[in-house]
């Protein structure tokens, strides 16, 4: 009787022990968000206001005569996203901007967005591709961030490359 007891004592322990392994396999496993803890992340809805549309890219000065633009970025759960701005370059003939992003570190991010411009008779001239690095606010109300953009024609040519620079606040209700 007492050599059934141990041996159904050590069973029972045997499965905690490989259910608690497996457990802690999934929890190794979780999202990346999971593992900062409980800190701000830039998920959610943002605005960059009159900010300069083209800086230097080796002084950081905005660039002379380059116009204010305004920007809205939405970055979501899972790594997606979108950028709309108001660039008088292309007016209303362009699309929206996809955006992918990923958390590089506590409060640094990177993200990468492309969009697609037209002419007034909806023929297809340049793909627009911007690259950032942004830093969030210790609160998570702003970030501040610091990209590269290309423009392409359509079979892949670049045929300029500039800077970007801005401060984005987070929109609440």
């Amino acid at each position: 009787m007492k050599k059934n007891l141990s041996s159904k004592l050590t069973f029972i322990f045997a499965v905690a022990f490989v259910a608690a392994m497996g457990s802690t396999a999934a929890i190794a496993q979780a999202s990346n968000e999971a593992f900062w803890g409980n800190v701000p992340s830039v998920v959610g809805v943002w605005e960059q206001a009159n900010v300069p549309m083209e800086y230097d890219c080796t002084t950081g000065e905005p660039l002379p005569g380059t116009p204010t633009v305004r920007v809205m970025q939405t970055f979501n759960v899972g790594g997606t996203g979108w950028i709309e701005d108001t660039a008088p370059v292309e007016g209303p003939y362009r699309s929206t901007g996809a955006t992918v992003w990923k958390r590089t570190s506590k409060r640094g991010y990177t993200y990468t967005n492309r969009h697609y411009s037209f002419m007034p008779d909806n023929s297809f001239v340049f793909v627009v591709k911007q690259h950032s690095n942004l830093i969030l606010s210790p609160n998570g109300n702003s970030f501040t961030e610091n990209g590269q953009f290309e423009l392409q024609t359509p079979d892949g040519t670049v045929i300029y490359t500039g800077c970007f620079r801005g401060t984005s606040t987070r929109l609440g209700l």
